[in-house]
């Protein structure tokens, strides 16, 4: 079997050394042009799986990818701007996908974030997304997020606030007590939470333990 083998490669060698030039030259471009196909075939697989794409879903774009590049949106008529993590269409329409590879839970950042990219998707795009997807921490779970007109206008709130306060209107912290005990500028803000709440809070915790 291996001096079959062996001949067969040593007939190969000759009949592609006696060819013409052209057919040798075109036969190691189609070689190399395979090469750079299954390459990319490769990065774009792992950038759906990044992404937390399902392999049966359309698509569109991948932030980070070669071949299905970013959409960036940003619309002077709504103040809003964004990059979606990933688009993908679904039953006609095109869907936002936000990756957070090291989130545990869903928060309402996460929400509103990818609410404002359903607003956008929908004027630059020309459909209101039903809804989209949040991919969350290394295992790539996927959350569905409806929306909803009540999840709109409880955006539209935040977004409101916030051109108020460009306007000048007075900010209104919400300090959370977890989160100021653990901050390195507490003892400089003036929006800490109180001493003695964060006393409590770092009196439950070492009973917890």
């Amino acid at each position: 079997m291996r001096e079959q083998i062996r001949q067969y490669v040593y007939d190969l060698l000759v009949d592609i050394a006696a060819a013409d030039t052209n057919l040798v030259l075109l036969l190691i471009i189609s070689v190399a042009a395979l090469i750079v196909l299954d390459a990319v075939t490769s990065f774009a697989k792992t950038k759906r799986t990044e992404a937390g794409i399902d392999v049966k879903s359309g698509a569109v774009s991948i932030d980070g990818s070669k071949t299905l590049p970013v959409r960036k949106y940003v619309s002077e008529m709504q103040g809003l701007a964004g990059v979606p993590d990933a688009l993908i269409c679904e039953n006609g329409y095109i869907i936002p996908v936000e990756r957070k590879p090291l989130a545990r839970k869903i928060r309402d950042r996460y929400v509103a974030q990818l609410l404002v990219y359903m607003r956008l998707v929908e004027e630059f795009e020309g459909k209101r997304p039903p809804y989209g997807y949040l991919i969350l921490g290394p295992s790539c779970r996927r959350f569905k997020i409806e929306n909803t007109p009540d999840r709109q206008a409880w955006l539209q709130k935040m977004i409101d606030e916030m051109h108020e306060i460009l306007a000048g209107a007075p900010a209104k912290a919400a300090p959370h007590p977890t989160k100021c005990r653990k901050c390195s500028v507490h003892d400089a803000c003036r929006f800490r939470a109180d001493t003695a709440t964060l006393v409590q809070i770092g009196n439950a915790d070492k009973s917890s333990l």
